[in-house]
């Protein structure tokens, strides 16, 4: 249906194709078994902040841009999905009527917070928790897989981790497991591309600045934004030397230099 990593005119690429609502963060398509959610930067301002958490959770804010949220339309098509049989697809803009595609998500739950409207009024608003599923190849885990201790990440070899990297939680898991699956995957993230890494930074290409007791001291950087999180998926993380993860966030040839990274990363995995 869509291609990860690939842009997409949200206009005539997604919704004159499948329909939906072409304004606002949540579309819902008539008779399609499809939610299409967006999310920007741009609207921090108005109490829309989506981020990742340590977890791998992904925070997603709720519909509405003035008073207090509701739990009816597009909210409750996200908290209900599962229910109803809908999958979620996330989109990420890149630029002005351009969106990319992130994946498909999992709804584990939401809470509420007190944030202010595009009025500047502060109310209520319903943050979801997103497992993201940001996996190239479309691989899920046996109903009966066993998700590997944190702790014992360590103990795996480089391929071994990036097979785990590779996984998306069985579609029938329990809120528990998808919770637990996506953050034992992250911390395994972490550790795969320190070690394809071999203690070179995948930027400059010079060695890690310095050791640690656990090793070269590289920083993983998510070449693709969602607010500076990024779907957790080997493609889309590098190990960089400080200097390099600045150069990446905060250098007028930042988008350039992500651009490099792709490239570099791309061919590392291929």
């Amino acid at each position: 249906m869509f291609i990860i990593g690939k842009e997409y005119r949200r206009q005539t690429e997604i919704h004159d194709v499948y329909g939906g609502q072409r304004q606002g963060g949540i579309s819902t398509p008539s008779g399609l078994n499809h939610i299409f959610i967006f999310t920007s930067d741009n609207g921090q301002q108005y109490g829309y902040e989506d981020k990742y958490r340590n977890d791998g959770i992904f925070l997603y804010t709720g519909e509405g841009q003035t008073g207090a949220m509701k739990m009816r339309g597009g909210n409750k098509a996200i908290l209900d999905h599962a229910k109803l049989n809908k999958e979620i697809h996330l989109f990420e803009y890149t630029r002005k009527a351009y969106v990319r595609y992130i994946g498909t998500a999992d709804c584990l739950g939401y809470h509420e917070e007190s944030r202010p409207d595009k009025t500047g009024d502060s109310r209520n608003v319903y943050i979801f928790h997103l497992a993201i599923n940001s996996d190239h190849d479309g691989i899920e885990a046996e109903p009966n897989f066993e998700i590997p201790a944190s702790k014992n990440l360590k103990k795996k070899t480089t391929k071994q981790l990036r097979d785990f990297c590779l996984l998306n939680p069985p579609k029938q898991s329990n809120r528990e497991k998808k919770l637990q699956f996506t953050y034992v995957r992250s911390e395994a993230i972490k550790l795969y591309v320190n070690a394809r890494s071999r203690g070179i930074c995948e930027g400059c290409e010079e060695p890690a600045p310095f050791k640690t007791n656990k090793g070269p001291f590289l920083e993983c950087h998510h070449i693709h934004r969602l607010s500076d999180g990024g779907p957790d998926h080997p493609l889309n993380v590098a190990a960089l030397c400080p200097n390099c993860h600045r150069r990446a966030h905060h250098s007028i040839d930042a988008v350039e230099f992500n651009k490099l990274l792709i490239n570099k990363v791309t061919q590392l995995e291929a």
